[in-house]
């Protein structure tokens, strides 16, 4: 789908090179440009594998003049470039915008960092959910912040890069024209998370939907965990109650949210006396799951090759008339290499 699109990757760790990976499932040519030492995730095999499949890897110094001279040669030929430096990291090093524009004037160059390109301050994933508030909005029912141990500004940025590198391909198909794309983790993640966003901003407390419905919570079953997801379809919470045998089926749901504590413990006791087998055929047309490890039988999960055959999961969309490249192998650092001064790579 993206054959014939390549990109130079100058990022480490997960969003760069999540946003990579994505381009490159979807049939672009990736090349990685590591330091000698290569990205630290390698440290991390399967993490590593889960995020750099089908790629090439070229090791450069770019603070060298010849490995930097080799770097623009490949510069020439590529069509977006991902550089996930602190800000004026790349500047120092030669290889920002304005530089490769002048060698390459149609170049899609995407800058992702932790809070914009005017701060220069190291962040990781778990500071930039501080600074968004996420921490705040993930432990409002314990009444303390709390890391959602879910790297969201890592993910979110990594996909809304894509999403803004394929919007400027199709505009430079149409004029051209390059682009220079400068995407925060910190503005990625308070993007991702609307719902809340859409009250706190205008003066709310945090969705009530997701806090004090009780028909919106996470339960303990005789035997395990399981989550109900009614938020205001008053057909589903009185089925969901019929079931249950609870008295509050014709409550309307601004009732439900004053009840709410008392509602909650009633479920709470219906439900720890029924295993998960027995609910999940008693709730089959409610929204209504079982708390479960990671599935590993989705089509999506397919087979890396690095140092060993790791199992991970794969773009997520299935398409009509193409078939993304989930499985493949991981590069090895520098496995790729120049045969000559005008930057081929075998």
């Amino acid at each position: 789908m993206l054959e014939g699109m390549k990109v130079i990757e100058l990022a480490y760790f997960y969003p760069g090179p999540y946003c990579t990976q994505i381009l490159a499932e979807l049939g672009a040519e990736v090349v990685k440009i590591e330091p000698p030492s290569g990205d630290p995730m390698r440290y991390r095999s399967e993490i590593f594998a889960a995020l750099n499949r089908n790629k090439k890897s070229v090791v450069l110094n770019l603070k060298e003049k010849e490995d930097l001279e080799k770097f623009y040669e490949l510069v020439k030929k590529s069509d977006v470039i991902v550089e996930g430096f602190r800000p004026g990291v790349a500047k120092k090093l030669g290889v920002d915008y304005e530089s490769v524009r002048e060698i390459n004037s149609g170049i899609i160059y995407c800058s992702i960092s932790g809070l914009g390109q005017e701060v220069s301050k190291p962040v990781h994933d778990i500071n930039v959910l501080s600074l968004s508030g996420i921490c705040f909005i993930a432990g409002k029912k314990f009444e303390k912040p709390i890391d959602p141990n879910v790297q969201l500004s890592d993910f979110a940025s990594a996909v809304f890069a894509a999403i803004s590198i394929l919007a400027a391909y199709v505009r430079k198909i149409k004029t051209g024209e390059g682009c220079y794309i400068d995407l925060s983790m910190l503005d990625s993640a308070l993007a991702a998370i609307p719902l809340h966003s859409a009250r706190l901003l205008n003066g709310m407390d945090v969705a009530e939907d997701f806090v004090a419905n009780p028909g919106y919570d996470i339960y303990e079953a005789k035997d395990g965990f399981v989550s109900v997801g009614i938020l205001v379809e008053d057909h589903l919470w009185k089925l969901f109650c019929e079931r249950l045998e609870l008295e509050y089926g014709e409550l309307s749901y601004k009732e439900r949210l004053k009840k709410a504590n008392e509602i909650r413990k009633k479920i709470s006791e219906k439900l720890k006396n029924k295993n998960v087998e027995e609910l999940e055929k008693l709730l089959f047309d409610v929204p209504f799951a079982v708390v479960k490890q990671i599935p590993k039988d989705r089509d999506i999960i397919c087979e890396a090759n690095y140092d060993r055959t790791y199992r991970v999961v794969g773009f997520p969309a299935k398409f009509s008339n193409f078939k993304p490249r989930r499985g493949g192998s991981v590069p090895k650092l520098g496995e790729s290499y120049f045969t000559s001064s005008m930057g081929r790579l075998e």
